[in-house]
């Protein structure tokens, strides 16, 4: 299974530990060894910490950084929960579990986490602001990889609600599919050469029609139309769908 384009190895993984500090060293060793890909040694280091210090949600959610990384999604996800079952307001967990739910089809749980977060944007919790993206699912088709990120504040004059991003293995975005207001489509057509995600800001209005247009440095068109904002499982199955039938 190919990995996650470098430059955004650190955001699938969720290395950032939240604002504890300072970091206690075999944590910090195994966030080191975690981003140099040396995964034996960060499970080592974690399983380790984590027998000591049961209380520290860190350590788990570090276990749960190791299986994500090596695609086993399921010990993940057993991770993770334990994680958010010591801190319930460990959203880098919760941000992980969205991303596992959805590599294991589990859309209900995968919708449920995703709810956990948003609650926690609209009261205005801690550590988790509504400008931040997340990253909600990827998937290989075609001999490419695609990430999806889903924008709770719409960005950029598009008002781009979702991103299905294909990067170059120099992790430089080539190609992009958004789901974005209908009425915001023709500006967001107007596109420079270089492919650009969330470049310009624009005020958030409420829309009710949406469009899901491609992008690549060459050109761009639309997918098709909506009358409301789908779901995700509509939305993702509508972009495989179309992306199976281009040559």
């Amino acid at each position: 299974m190919p990995l996650f384009p470098r430059a955004l190895a650190v955001g699938f993984v969720s290395l950032p530990l939240l604002a504890q500090s300072p970091l206690p060293a075999p944590l910090a060793e195994a966030r080191e060894a975690l981003s140099a890909r040396q995964y034996e040694q960060a499970r080592a280091l974690y399983a380790d910490y984590a027998a000591k210090h049961p209380e520290d949600a860190r350590a788990p959610y570090g276990l749960g950084n190791v299986d994500l990384a090596e695609h086993r999604y399921e010990a993940a996800e057993i991770q993770d929960r334990k994680a958010v079952a010591i801190q319930p307001d460990l959203w880098p967990a919760h941000k992980d579990l969205v991303l596992i739910e959805a590599k294991l089809g589990r859309w209900e749980e995968f919708d449920r986490e995703r709810a956990v977060l948003r609650g926690a944007r609209e009261r205005g919790a801690a550590n988790i602001t509504p400008q931040e993206s997340d990253l909600i699912d990827s998937f290989d088709l075609k001999g490419k990889q695609w990430l999806v990120r889903e924008y709770y504040v719409p960005v950029g004059r598009s008002e781009t609600r979702y991103n299905f991003e294909h990067f170059t293995p120099e992790g430089k975005v080539e190609e992009y599919i958004s789901l974005e207001p209908a009425a915001a489509a023709t500006s967001a057509l107007k596109r420079d050469e270089q492919v650009t995600i969330g470049k310009d800001t624009a005020p958030h209005t409420l829309f009710t029609e949406f469009a899901l247009n491609w992008y690549t440095g060459k050109g761009h068109g639309t997918v098709r139309h909506y009358k409301q904002e789908p779901s995700y499982e509509t939305l993702r199955a509508d972009v495989r769908r179309w992306l199976s039938s281009q040559k």
